[in-house]
């Protein structure tokens, strides 16, 4: 899912760093000082997440769990995930710095609109169990929508890998989603006042 420096041109590196700068200032402006404990502990998860590699074929896909940190960070996702992605950069070699901007937008924009998503209600037409398994399925599945379009847009020649990437990012849907309903489920019964201001 990480962007590695000079894959993309500078039109998308100096558009995308201008977007995901605006969502960090305004991740920022909402925080409350007795989050930080929370947005340190979901940035080191999904720093953590990146390590467990599932096999898949001649392939192997990581977890995000971007559906979950959505949910618990709202607003203050952009600035727990940018620390996350500054250290797998940084240490990892995972992206790169000049890609900041766009790993940014394909990793924490999702997993807010998950949060906007599941916080008006409009997955509540769903089942108890669907809707958790939608919420990991579905911050997959607009990361890898955005992960496509930025390389679309960033060249010609990326247009066919662009389609290749969403196929072959749906089993990591799945296999996120179904450890989300199981996380949720966990928190529900551990940790309630966590889920309480996405009411689930």
């Amino acid at each position: 899912m990480h962007i590695s420096d000079g894959i993309l041109s500078s039109e998308v590196v100096i558009v995308s760093s201008i977007i995901g700068l605006g969502f960090v200032l305004y991740s920022l402006k909402t925080i409350k000082n007795n989050n930080i404990a929370i947005i340190s502990a979901m940035g080191a998860i999904f720093f953590i997440a990146s390590f467990i590699h599932i096999p898949l074929g001649p392939t192997q896909i990581h977890l995000i769990l971007l559906g979950v940190i959505g949910i618990i960070l709202g607003s203050s996702v952009f600035l727990s995930i940018l620390i996350a992605l500054i250290l797998q950069a940084t240490l990892l070699g995972y992206g790169g710095l000049t890609s900041l901007g766009s790993n940014l937008l394909i990793m924490a924009l999702p997993a807010f609109l998950i949060y906007l998503i599941t916080k008006n209600g409009l997955l509540n037409f769903l089942s108890e169990k669907v809707k958790y398994f939608s919420i990991g399925f579905l911050a997959v599945f607009l990361s890898t929508i955005f992960l496509a379009l930025i390389l679309a847009f960033s060249k010609e020649e990326y247009l066919y890998a662009s389609y290749m990437i969403i196929f072959a990012n749906i089993p990591a849907m799945v296999i996120e989603g179904l450890i989300t309903l199981f996380l949720i489920n966990y928190l529900k019964k551990s940790i309630p006042t966590l889920l309480k201001e996405v009411n689930l």
